[in-house]
């Protein structure tokens, strides 16, 4: 049983400008790609940004890593001109590889800070059974940051620490997650979402994308179902004071 919270769930279409922190390239428009292009069309700036360079996931063996990398951001520029995009940030730490938590930590509360969204979407780092530590690297360090953006104590880059003048975060919408608390009607835009999975080429091709969008596709529609439209997304929505000992 979830604890109670005095603490009201954030409006996700309230959203002017959202950040949306990712492990890997596709995971914003496999995740959350419908709420988010509805997000966009309802006015809100979408601003994208990708924690791993992607390319353990690459399966074409002869490309180099220079021209995996930017088949990588063609991918990405294509499937962003479909959700509605408007910028695209890539840390660039290794894929499936060591990187240090604390360091990916501070470069998300540099990004909030210099950016200000009034939304963060993320993947969900408690989903059970999740393995791939990126994922849960990720989640953790942007929910983690979400909730300490606002100490000033807290170093990230020098020059944005001394423009920085704290603000409200409205809220963390969580995706991949087995505790939603939120269902998104995405059937008007379900076809668009696809559309832009199906860019992802330098890692999902053919076939593999097709049986992957049918996968997403019957999830969509299992869910959307139980709540009385087509097509649906499932988020976890909460506000930043609840990241902390369970406020």
């Amino acid at each position: 049983m979830e604890i109670p919270s005095f603490i009201p769930t954030p409006d996700i279409f309230q959203a002017r400008k959202v950040l949306a922190i990712q492990p890997h390239y596709d995971d914003n428009d496999i995740g959350a790609g419908g709420t988010l292009a509805r997000l966009h069309d309802s006015g809100a700036e979408l601003i994208y940004l990708t924690i791993s360079d992607d390319l353990v996931g690459v399966t074409d063996p002869l490309l180099s890593d220079e021209q995996a990398a930017a088949s990588l951001q063609r991918d990405q520029q294509a499937a962003g001109a479909i959700t509605g995009v408007s910028q695209q940030i890539n840390l660039g730490y290794p894929d499936a590889g060591r990187y240090d938590y604390f360091d990916l930590r501070r470069g998300l509360i540099k990004h909030i800070r210099r950016l200000r969204p009034d939304f963060i979407f993320t993947v969900d780092p408690w989903l059970p059974y999740e393995a791939h530590h990126d994922h849960i690297k990720t989640g953790l360090a942007a929910a983690e940051a979400a909730a300490l953006f606002n100490m000033l104590r807290m170093p990230s880059d020098p020059q944005v620490d001394a423009a920085f003048e704290p603000y409200a975060l409205a809220g963390v919408a969580f995706y991949y997650t087995c505790s939603p608390n939120l269902p998104v009607d995405i059937s008007a835009v379900v076809e668009r979402k696809h559309a832009a999975i199906r860019c992802y080429a330098t890692q999902i091709n053919g076939e593999d994308a097709e049986q992957l969008i049918t996968l997403v596709g019957a999830m969509e529609g299992a869910f959307g179902a139980q709540q009385g439209y087509a097509y649906g997304e499932a988020l976890r929505v909460m506000a930043p004071q609840r990241l902390h000992c369970g406020a």
